[in-house]
């Protein structure tokens, strides 16, 4: 069996939450209520007889939530609808993420990481990139962490469609969104109208459970509501195979959406445990985490030409990490760490002239409470807190120079507690050389500032934040059933948060391909990255593979109620933990899809890694690779049914 290079991690590099809780009763609701009524479910809309260009002219979520179409956009987009994430059998935000252009996923023993450009991974945490779910930032406060795996905080069987715009997005959306911003548009009441209800098995003693209900009632009343809970052996994610160490992950996540009129209210959530057991230490560790968001808001268009937004945002993160390991003189220890934030935000938008659309921001935030403490047997006791205030205000001014050309001019303007004034400027230009074809040029700015770990928790606050320059061209083509897109991009960021003293610039340029083409029913999407990334000496930055490509195949088989998909990713070799070598890989997952296949109910078959190919990910956290023994191939069933 591996061994481990070193005993659990320490307790600094640990986070944790609650007590695991029991998910068998809604287990069982859910499997009563999908075959309750299996007889009058209803198939879910089939999309796959849908034009792809009308399937693309979807609406991305702009700087003022001012809905604008994938055409206008001046970045080279890529989108996923709900029928994509059913036909493939998705099930966490990390394997829907993990299907789009360019993104790279790495995982260590514990949570999934993000990898945009050549930039992220473990210790980075989310790769730099903002995720909003229907405009919310769905990022927690203390490590500016996105969940991608078990622990996630939205199940995907609840996405519309999820967006990836890479670039500069600092001077539309702010902090975070460093290298890109991933947009969650959720369903609605109105697309359930009714109880759907889900449950799944598979390899790694996986058990899942969904149950959801939504309605659309009179007078524009609107509300939808879900809770998943999950359980496994307290592998991260599917696609590191077996762990070879007893343990057991217990995960819950809850949802709500409603609407009233011009008023919309939101919640959203989850909680994760995970106990495992070292035998050849020995030692046992736990950690829990989880955390919540609320947010209230009211949108309005005005006769004149304005349209107004004012949003109140709540959040709450918690961690847990507890570590009992007898081997090293019966130490005890424990970290636990959480933060409260809430914000303001107030957006105005006039369309009112002809050729020219202005959009204004200004957004309030406070961090409360933001607090580490450490504390063991052996007379160890650290305890630190801090709170931190910023404020933003944005413009952006679009405007239509000529009915070929559209130019938009942004700027964004953060202070926080510690730093003065940073701008984040903006500026893109689409032509339409003809009414298929695209070119798109942008240049800008971003700000990364420090998360609160990154400032100790107050013990090193830091005066400055990290700036990148983004420059891309990209070029798209539309043509009834199929677009193709090509994209050159160079990325430099300076004044990095706590660098080695001679590291003082990364940077990243890279070629992205992309295509999508529809036929009675076949949809096929392919894309392709060649990238580089590394620092001012030269030398590769980890975690930063120079090729990525993704193929995605869905066929009807015979009718629409079977389908057959497969997503093929191969990636490049790169440097991972430890500095180990994580070599090439091809991976294949198989997705079957029966609508109504089992007494009424949709039946979901997944193979992941069909081909069996080694899984290297954490042999940095391993003595020696994986053994044969542990298992890479994972399988899984579903069944999910819906009434009235």
């Amino acid at each position: 069996m591996p061994r481990l290079v070193t005993p659990p991690p320490p307790l600094a590099s640990r986070r944790g939450g609650r007590r695991p809780f029991r998910w068998t009763t809604l287990a069982a609701l859910a499997a009563l209520a999908g075959a309750a009524q299996a007889q009058t479910a209803t198939a879910p809309p089939d999309l796959t007889q849908v034009p792809l260009e009308q399937l693309l002219d979807t609406e991305v979520v702009g700087a003022a939530r001012f809905a604008r179409q994938i055409t206008d956009a001046a970045s080279a987009v890529s989108v996923l609808t709900a029928q994509d994430i059913q036909a493939l059998g998705l099930r966490t935000l990390g394997e829907v993420l993990d299907q789009m252009r360019g993104l790279h996923l790495t995982t260590d023993l514990d949570y999934v990481y993000l990898g945009a450009r050549g930039i992220g991974g473990p210790g980075a945490y989310a790769g730099r990139v903002l995720m909003l779910v229907d405009g919310i930032a769905a990022v927690d406060n203390l490590f500016d962490q996105v969940f991608l795996g078990q622990d996630g905080l939205l199940d995907p069987a609840l996405i519309e469609r999820i967006e990836y715009a890479p670039g500069a997005g600092s001077a539309m959306y702010g902090n975070n969104a460093f290298l890109g911003v991933i947009n969650i548009v959720t369903r609605r009441g109105r697309d359930l109208d009714g109880v759907e209800a889900a449950v799944a098995a598979g390899s790694n003693q996986d058990r899942q459970a969904r149950l959801s209900a939504g309605r659309r009632l009179a007078d524009n009343r609107e509300w939808l509501a879900s809770v998943t809970m999950r359980r496994n052996d307290s592998v991260p994610t599917s696609e590191v195979g077996h762990l070879p160490i007893p343990g057991q992950a217990d995960a819950l996540s809850y949802f709500f959406k409603g609407q009233w009129e011009d008023f919309d209210l939101q919640a959203l959530g989850s909680r994760r445990s995970v106990q495992r057991h070292y035998p050849w230490d020995p030692a046992d560790d736990r950690h829990t985490d989880g955390g919540d968001v609320l947010a209230l808001g009211h949108q309005h268009a005005w006769d004149n030409g304005w349209q107004t937004l004012l949003r109140a945002q709540w959040g709450a993160q918690k961690y847990d990490y507890t570590l009992d390991w007898p081997g090293a003189g019966d130490y005890e220890g424990r970290i636990r760490s959480n933060g409260r934030w809430w914000s303001l935000e107030g957006q105005a938008g006039y369309a009112g002239w002809t050729d020219h659309r202005l959009a204004l921001g200004l957004r309030l935030r406070a961090d409360p409470v933001l607090r580490y403490r450490e504390q063991d047997n052996q007379g160890l006791f650290a305890q630190d807190g801090m709170r931190r205030k910023s404020v933003s205000v944005s413009a952006e001014d679009e405007w239509r120079l000529a009915p070929d050309w559209r130019l938009t001019l942004g700027l964004r303007g953060d202070r926080r507690s510690h730093v003065d004034w940073t701008a984040s400027p903006h500026a893109a230009l689409v032509w339409w050389a003809t009414p298929d074809w695209q070119i798109k040029a942008s240049v800008g700015r971003a700000t990364r500032f420090a998360s609160a770990a990154e400032e100790g928790f107050g013990t090193a606050p830091q005066t400055h934040g990290e700036r990148a320059l983004h420059r891309e061209l990209s070029t798209e083509y539309r043509h009834d059933d199929l677009r193709l897109l090509a994209s050159v991009y160079r990325s430099s960021v300076r004044q990095l948060i706590w660098p080695d003293p001679q590291i003082d610039r990364l940077s990243s340029h890279g070629l992205e391909l992309e295509g999508e083409w529809q036929w009675q029913g076949l949809r096929l999407r392919a894309s392709q990255v060649v990238q580089h990334s590394s620092n001012n000496l030269g030398e590769g930055l980890r975690y930063a593979p120079r090729h990525i490509g993704k193929l995605q195949l869905s066929v009807p088989l015979g009718s629409e109620r079977w389908r057959l998909s497969s997503a093929v990713r191969h990636t490049g070799a790169y440097l991972g933990a430890a500095g180990t070598r994580v070599p090439t890989s091809t991976r294949i997952d198989l997705t079957l899809l029966g609508l109504k296949a089992v007494a009424g109910l949709d039946l979901t078959v997944g193979w992941r890694n069909a081909g069996n190919s080694p899984e290297h990910t954490l042999d940095g956290y391993y003595s020696t690779p994986p053994d044969p023994a542990r298992r890479a191939r994972y399988a899984w069933v579903g069944l999910q049914g819906s009434f009235r």
